[in-house]
Order: C-alpha cells, then sequence, then structure tokens
C-alpha cells in the first residue's frame, strides 16, 4: 500500500453533531490536497450531510462510507425512543467502524495514518493505539461543558458534600461551581443530568462519564468547535493543561461574518426572506427549539399568547404535530404580523435585518449563528449543555435574557420581549452581541487565533 498519509475521519451521527465534522473534513481536505480522507457515517446521515447527486461535487480526495447503525437486525428500531437508537449504535460501533476502516484501506490502497473522529467515539482511542496512529478528537459542543465531563469526580464529590450524603435540594442546585477553574459562573442547576446522576446506565451517560477521564491521557490533539476569544481565559488555561494538545479552529457550522442574503426570491423557497424583507428593522422574533426539543403544550399555548399580546411580528419554525397547542384561532388572529413555517433557513434568517430577537433552546451551533446575525436572544433551555449555554448567554456574554423560572409563561414572555426589542436594556444588550460579532470576525480572519489553531492541525494530520 501506498504511504501517503490517509485519514478516516468517524461521526457520531445524531444531533448537531456530524455537521461540524463534515465541515471539518471538507476545509482540511481543501487545505491538505495531497492527503486521503475517509469519512465514516451511518447512511442515514451521510444521506442528509452528502446527498448523492452532491457527491460529484466533493474534493478529489474525499470519500464517503457508510457504518452500522446498530438496527439492522432489530425490526423494531422505528419504534424505539431516541436514546435506545444512540445506545443500539454506539453497541455496534467499535466492530462497524473497525470493518469500514478495512474496507477504506483497501479501497484507496492506502493504511489509515490518522484518526480524526467526535470526541464521543471514545472507543477509538483504543482502535488508534492498536493502529499506531495518532488520534484527533472533535469536540462539538461548548468548551465550558467538556471542563464538566473532565472534573465529573470532583462535582460528584461536590454534590456529596453540599447534600451530607442525602437528597440534593435547590439550595444545592443553586450551588457555584467555583471549584473548576473558569466555571464560577456555573451553578449544579446548568449540569447535564448525565453528570448529576450517577445511577444513570445508558450506554450515553457511561461514555459522558468515561469520556471525561480517557480524553485526556488519549486523544493526541483534542479541537474544539470553538474560538478562544468567547471563553474565559481561566477556563482555557486549564483545558491546555489537561489535554496534550488543544485547538480551537472557530465555529465550524457558523461564518464570520455570515455570507451575503441571496439577491433573488427565486431561491426563497420557504418564503421566509421574502416575508421578513416587509417587515421593520429589528422587529421580527424568530422562533425556533431545534430539531429535537420541544416545549411543553403550556409553554406552546404561552408563547403564542405572549406574541398576540405584544403584538409581536414574529417567524416561528414549528413542527406539524406542535401546531395543535396554539391557542384556538392564533393563526388567523396573528396572519398580519406572524408566519409559522416547518423550516427555516436559520442562518439566513438571523441575519436578516428585520430579525430582532432570537427565542432558542440555547444549542451550541445555533446561539454562535445568531451572534453571526447579530440578534439578541430570549433562552429557553432544555437539556445537555443548553444550560451552561444559557448562563454564558445571560451573564457572561450579556447577549440575551433567560425566560423566568426557566418556564415559558404568558406574562415572562410578555417581559423578556419587551425588554430585548423595546426596552432601554435591550439595546445595551444588542450593542454587546454587535461587539462579541466583531471579535469573532476578527478572529475567524486570515491571521487570527482560529486560522493559526487550524494550520497546526493540518500539519498534525499531514505529517503524523
Amino acid at each position: 500500500m501506498s504511504s501517503e498519509k490517509h485519514v478516516a475521519v468517524l461521526a457520531f451521527p445524531f444531533g448537531s453533531h456530524p455537521w461540524p465534522l463534515a465541515n471539518l473534513l471538507l476545509k482540511l481536505a481543501t487545505a491538505a490536497s495531497d492527503v486521503r480522507f475517509s469519512f465514516l457515517n451511518t447512511a442515514k446521515s451521510n444521506g442528509v450531510i452528502f446527498p448523492l447527486p452532491s457527491r460529484a461535487e466533493l474534493p478529489s480526495n474525499v470519500r464517503i462510507y457508510d457504518v452500522s447503525d446498530g438496527l439492522q437486525d432489530d425490526c423494531q428500531g422505528a419504534t424505539k425512543h431516541p436514546r435506545e437508537h444512540v445506545d443500539l449504535f454506539l453497541k455496534a460501533a467499535p466492530e462497524s467502524f473497525g470493518a469500514a476502516v478495512d474496507v477504506a484501506e483497501q479501497d484507496v490502497r492506502k493504511k489509515v495514518s490518522c484518526l480524526l473522529t467526535d470526541a464521543f467515539l471514545i472507543f477509538a482511542g483504543e482502535m488508534a493505539e492498536k493502529m499506531q496512529v495518532p488520534w484527533v478528537t472533535l469536540w462539538v459542543p461548548a468548551p465550558y461543558s467538556l471542563a464538566a465531563h473532565v472534573y465529573t469526580d470532583v462535582i460528584r464529590e461536590l454534590l456529596r458534600e453540599s447534600s451530607g450524603g442525602g437528597t440534593s435540594t435547590d439550595d444545592d442546585d443553586d450551588k457555584s461551581l467555583g471549584v473548576i477553574p473558569g466555571l464560577s459562573m456555573m451553578r449544579i442547576s446548568d449540569l447535564p443530568n448525565e453528570i448529576i446522576d450517577d445511577q444513570d446506565t445508558s450506554r450515553v451517560a457511561c461514555l459522558l462519564r468515561e469520556m471525561g477521564r480517557v480524553l485526556p491521557g488519549g486523544a493526541t490533539a483534542v479541537v474544539m468547535n470553538s474560538y478562544v476569544e468567547v471563553n474565559p481565559t481561566p477556563l482555557i488555561a486549564d483545558l491546555k493543561s489537561k489535554f496534550k494538545m488543544l485547538l480551537q479552529v472557530g465555529c465550524l457550522t457558523v461564518s464570520f461574518p455570515p455570507p451575503p442574503l441571496p439577491s433573488s426570491s427565486a431561491s426563497d423557497t420557504t418564503g421566509c426572506l421574502t416575508w421578513l424583507d416587509a417587515r421593520d428593522p429589528q422587529s421580527v422574533a424568530y422562533i425556533c427549539f431545534g430539531t429535537v426539543a420541544m416545549p411543553s403544550p403550556s409553554e406552546v399555548s404561552a408563547l403564542g399568547e405572549a406574541l398576540e399580546s405584544t403584538k409581536t411580528p414574529f417567524l416561528w419554525s414549528i413542527k406539524e404535530h406542535v401546531m395543535a397547542y396554539l391557542p384556538k384561532g392564533l393563526q388567523e388572529r396573528t396572519r398580519a404580523y406572524g408566519k409559522f413555517v416547518p423550516w427555516a433557513p436559520q442562518g439566513q434568517v438571523l441575519s436578516h435585518p428585520a430579525c430582532g430577537v432570537y427565542v432558542t433552546h440555547c444549542g451550541y451551533n445555533s446561539v454562535f449563528e445568531s451572534v453571526a446575525g447579530g440578534v439578541p436572544m430570549v433562552c429557553k433551555p432544555f437539556w445537555a449543555d443548553n444550560m451552561m449555554n444559557g448562563r454564558m448567554i445571560e451573564e457572561v456574554w450579556g447577549i440575551g435574557v433567560k425566560v423566568e423560572g426557566g418556564t415559558i409563561t404568558k406574562s415572562g414572555m410578555e417581559k423578556a420581549l419587551e425588554v430585548v426589542l423595546r426596552g432601554e436594556d435591550g439595546k445595551e444588550i444588542r450593542k454587546k452581541v454587535g461587539e462579541l460579532r466583531e471579535r469573532l470576525v476578527e478572529a475567524a480572519g486570515p491571521d487570527g487565533s482560529a486560522e493559526a489553531d487550524f494550520k497546526v492541525l493540518v500539519e498534525l494530520i499531514s505529517t503524523s
């Protein structure tokens, strides 16, 4: 086999995880054109990220391979809970990815010289060790959530001390994580359940607990889907001391600055941009809670009532079955200033001059799409790193507000919309979003910190 470099890229095919890794793959393939790349992912996820008709346009040094999703022998797969899908995938992953690597090596006639994987795929550490190649991992969520996983044992001890071995209380939930460098602004209540609940025996929970122990000694490099400029200095300094190499290559699904909006309405297949064109600047509330999270029926109803009572122009990306929870007749009564769609081109919506606030679940990629558009946020976190992101948005960056009490109510949402869209505090919040956006435009530029770390990554995979 040829001695040229061959990087196998292993994806975690759930939620927003595959997109940043796929974008990093394409960026690396362009920068290191003499390196071969094999992208390994489930057929379902590959079909969304790299649809068959578009694969002919991929760089010539990139090939796409399918791996098992763990459901192939399970006729009940379609009826299972999403967490069970993840567990079945992880159970099959070491064998299915190993087989796919063998196929890729035979196909391109080059031994794999480096594994680049989602950080959730911790079995790849042993795989890389057996192959005697570097293991480079991409951490997709926020850096501060990785710190929480690295310090899981410390956090558990903190919980035991504060509860005296008994049941935790609301006071425990409000306890600061100041014992962890760079996380003094966080509270126990901001942590993902997988860290707090040591009784959770699902594969995902066990994986996350193990990951915090495996990455520091096992990964050749940990690549962050982030910019150094947005994170507390003590946090980054501590993470650098924990890992062999820490690289922050920027937000891989968001451009700073965002690309210009399309000039032709013909490309506006959803009608969202044309509708926004008819609205006043910074007047519209864009509402979207991601692809998985969903507010309760009472929260959906309360949000609809608040939009109507305040006469706030709104664009709501909402699933068809959730529409049933809206107040009866709301669509008709708000037709003059509201629009409901099953999907919206989020990056373009948030970059439109009419967009004034983003009501969000605080998904990490979504947060930075909002920053790229200079749009303040109203935060309704749900799970995973949502709560930590919400804390950063409101208390550290000052670029949004969280819903009162963590639950959407009519009065709470009325107040939040008033603050951000029409209040004096809203002007200050908008100013801070703009300032953060400009810092990240500079960081993403040719002389910025992200580009410097990306060049280190290119060198690592090209010479490993």
